[in-house]
């Protein structure tokens, strides 16, 4: 910066027209900015009172810099039209720092970027040049509303159908959080096109679910080939909202939700700091949880490691136990942790092929520590071969409450088996279990008690004909059944080989 000043100092600009309006610089009054270069005074008023930010466009600074070396105007006479912009940078600036610290909070450690001033500011340039920023017409203060890539597409339109408002001003977060500024960062958003929690946020202040984000995106690239129509791309439907299979709470004095382009479609589902009860989504109707020692409490029984080297789940007590019924949860470290569990459907239910199968577990991470989860769902059909994949993708581990997440596949045609995975790591790769926590893993058949009825095998059957015991691996016993047959047969085989004795005595003394 010093170096920068003394070359600006030394710097005489030689211009004898002013490069705004092309005009000799003598013919009005001019000014010299910081940086060295000349303009006329009431052409970079024109221009800066032009570049102010407002409330229909993304924040855009380009406006605020000398059009030379792209350094901002500094000048006394302009600080009436600079103070403002100035003072929004900074704000930005640490929007940026706080987006950078929730989506790889391993490139902006606090401690490598004091000491590094130079890395700190290619961050906040990369951040600069990435993330979307918008100012909040209630407020008047910036926001975050999602990458540039997204809101540089569709930009009319998309911004018709923006609140304009940041998520603290938003009526939807103050239905159900008591402090929605310092707890913006956990509202759970439904996707304004389906009733799923929403995964991005674009445009401002459109969020989706990964499924409507990738339609969407096919759609902008519909609109990028026909630039040279005059046809406009077809807009983006909302997917109907199913009442009766619908797990996730409705908006208050309606049976369903609505889905579709409007403002009218965002919701905040619930603030994870507050944790309201009466927003919190019930649970699905289903059978009970198949899966064996769900949240650690036998250990590692019944799971498998599948994990490369020496990196594996472990088993901590739970400080911050999932549930009433759990002191324990499972913990994996600085690598990724990967374990599985393998459930058999064809002996759970009559026919595979027509259920529908949810996969769930709950994660958390630590506050000291910063912590990924994901989770998939692999059904295999009778050959053992994969024929549909489910995942979350990598999700960023909440700190001090426990959040939830959710599959749901089928019906599969075919389907003979479903395998859970879950896999999780820290972000800062300490040595140690300090990567996200999983517990109350669950995999369940969904429907109805008069559906679960017909579709699950009888009890009484199933005491009749029980399964084949299953190891720590989750994998049948084959040596319990082997030693059971045995048990069984041995004496019979023994009963004929001395009857077979006996009779070739009697033919050898005749």
């Amino acid at each position: 910066m010093e170096h920068q000043q003394s070359l600006n100092k030394k710097f005489q600009d030689s211009s004898i027209d002013c490069a705004i309006c092309l005009e000799p610089l003598a013919s009005s009054n001019c000014v010299t900015l910081s940086c060295g270069h000349k303009w006329h005074l009431n052409c970079l008023k024109e221009q800066l009172e032009h570049a102010q930010p407002n409330y229909t466009h993304r924040l855009l600074f380009t406006g605020c810099r000398c059009a030379k070396c792209e350094q901002f105007c500094d000048h006394e006479q302009l600080q009436h039209l600079t103070r403002t912009v100035d003072i929004l940078r900074e704000k930005v600036d640490r929007l940026v720092e706080e987006q950078w610290q929730i989506e790889a909070p391993q490139l902006w450690d606090k401690r490598a970027a004091a000491a590094n001033s130079k890395e700190k500011e290619r961050l906040l340039e990369q951040g600069r040049q990435k993330f979307a920023f918008y100012l909040c017409k209630s407020c008047d203060e910036p926001y975050f509303g999602g990458t540039i890539e997204c809101a540089d597409n569709l930009l009319e339109e998309a911004h018709g159908s923006s609140s304009g408002l940041c998520p603290s001003c938003a009526p939807q977060s103050q239905l159900c959080c008591r402090h929605p500024l310092q707890h913006r960062g956990y509202h759970v958003w439904k996707c304004r096109y389906c009733c799923n929690p929403s995964q991005y946020v674009c445009y401002g202040t459109v969020h989706f679910c990964k499924s409507c984000h990738d339609r969407n995106s096919q759609r902008v690239q519909q609109q990028q080939q026909e630039q040279g129509s005059t046809a406009k791309p077809p807009p983006l439907d909302g997917i109907p909202c199913c009442p009766d299979t619908c797990p996730f709470p409705k908006p208050k004095d309606q049976d369903h939700h609505l889905n579709g382009p409007e403002v009218s479609c965002e919701q905040v589902y619930y603030c994870a700091v507050c944790e309201s009860s009466s927003v919190i989504p019930q649970e699905a109707p289903g059978s009970q949880n198949f899966i064996q020692n769900p949240s650690g409490q036998l250990g590692l029984q019944g799971w498998q490691s599948m994990s490369r080297g020496r990196f594996s789940w472990k088993v901590e007590t739970s400080e911050i136990p999932a549930s009433e019924h759990s002191t324990t949860n499972f913990v994996s470290s600085y690598q990724w942790c990967v374990m599985g569990q393998r459930i058999s459907l064809v002996e759970l239910v009559r026919d595979p092929s027509s259920v529908q199968i949810e996969v769930s577990a709950k994660f958390m991470g630590r506050t000291d520590c910063p912590s990924v989860f994901m989770m998939e769902a692999i059904v295999l059909n009778r050959q053992q071969q994969p024929i549909q994949r489910a995942q979350t993708g990598p999700m960023n581990a909440p700190v001090d409450f426990w959040e939830t997440a959710r599959l749901v596949v089928g019906p599969i045609p075919g389907a003979h088996e479903v395998i859970m995975v879950i896999r999780g790591k820290d972000e800062r790769f300490w040595q140690g279990d300090f990567g996200s926590k999983a517990a109350n893993c669950s995999v369940r058949i969904l429907g109805s008690q008069e559906e679960l009825d017909t579709i699950l095998l009888s009890s009484p059957a199933n005491q009749q004909n029980p399964p084949p015991r299953r190891n720590r691996r989750g994998r049948i016993d084959y040596d319990a059944l082997r030693n059971k047959w045995l048990d069984i047969f041995a004496p019979l085989i023994l009963l004929l080989f001395l009857l077979l004795l006996s009779f070739r005595d009697e033919r050898l003394s005749a």
